[in-house]
């Protein structure tokens, strides 16, 4: 009977989940999808697909906070544009003009389509104020987005180290 070995996860990551806004759960399903893409063997293959794991709970939450931003500010541009005819954001929208803007960054899908074609009655499209919404926060964003290459540069790392592991690990059990 063999028994499972446990994920070999740094102290310091033991409560990164709950601190990145995500569960405990998700967490976990993230870290057994990347085990069994990775098929991670050894002990130092699966800590390095735990820290891939971490790296991709990491990544999501900056294209989260960056989209959820984006959104934010796109809604509130619309609203302003269902106002005024113009991109500005305006704190005295009417509730209408607020209701379809939520409608245009929302989940229906119905709805959606019809803000979309109110707005381009109204003059503009939907590209247009991501493009506009984009540009007024594209220094706030920075984070993000340096964040993320970042990100994504360690997690090619850290790939290319566990790619690295697996030509090494049948030679090491053959010497050692």
């Amino acid at each position: 009977m063999t028994k499972k070995p446990k994920d070999p996860v740094a102290v310091q990551h033991k409560r990164l989940p709950v601190a990145l806004g995500g569960s405990r759960e998700n967490h976990q399903k993230i870290v057994g999808e990347v085990h069994d893409t990775l098929q991670a063997r050894s002990a130092l293959e699966r800590r390095r697909a735990s820290e891939i794991a971490i790296l991709e709970m990491e990544l999501e939450q900056h294209r989260r906070l960056r989209d959820t931003r984006l959104m934010a500010a796109v809604r509130d541009f619309a609203a302003g544009y269902f106002s005024s005819g113009r991109f500005v954001i305006r704190p005295d929208v009417e509730q209408r003009h607020l209701k379809l803007a939520r409608d245009l960054v929302g989940e229906d899908p119905t709805r959606q389509v019809k803000a979309e074609e109110k707005l381009q009655a109204a003059g503009t499209t939907l590209d247009e104020l991501y493009a506009r919404a984009y540009q007024t926060l594209a220094e706030g964003l920075s984070h993000h987005e340096k964040r993320i290459e970042s990100l994504e540069k360690r997690r090619r790392d850290l790939l290319d180290d566990f790619d690295a592991l697996r030509v090494i690990a049948p030679r090491m059990r053959q010497n050692g």
